[in-house]
């Protein structure tokens, strides 16, 4: 995991239950932006069908470094209803 030193659980929630979820979750990984790393992404149920993609983002405690960025990368793709840190850890 190289020298990152956080970790932040992102949640996204997708518009509807019919969203393919491969597919987002692959133009999610590529919305990341290049500095920022990924552990891990989890699906979590919700309810009626819908379920949320958890992406576990790895960042430095430094400045330039700011989970918004991830968000806002985030909010901009197709089919995404919402994404917000859920929490941020050190590891």
């Amino acid at each position: 995991m190289g020298d990152f030193n956080l970790v932040g659980v992102v949640k996204v929630m997708p518009t509807d239950p019919e969203v393919d979820l491969n597919e987002l979750e692959a133009k999610l990984k590529e919305a990341l932006p290049k500095k920022f790393g990924l552990a891990k992404v989890e699906r979590e149920p919700i309810a009626f069908g819908l379920v949320a993609l958890k992406f576990y983002v790895l960042a430095k405690d430094e400045e330039g470094y700011d989970f918004d960025q991830v968000l806002e990368a985030f909010r901009q793709v197709e089919n995404v209803e919402s994404a917000e840190v859920e929490t941020v850890s050190r590891i």
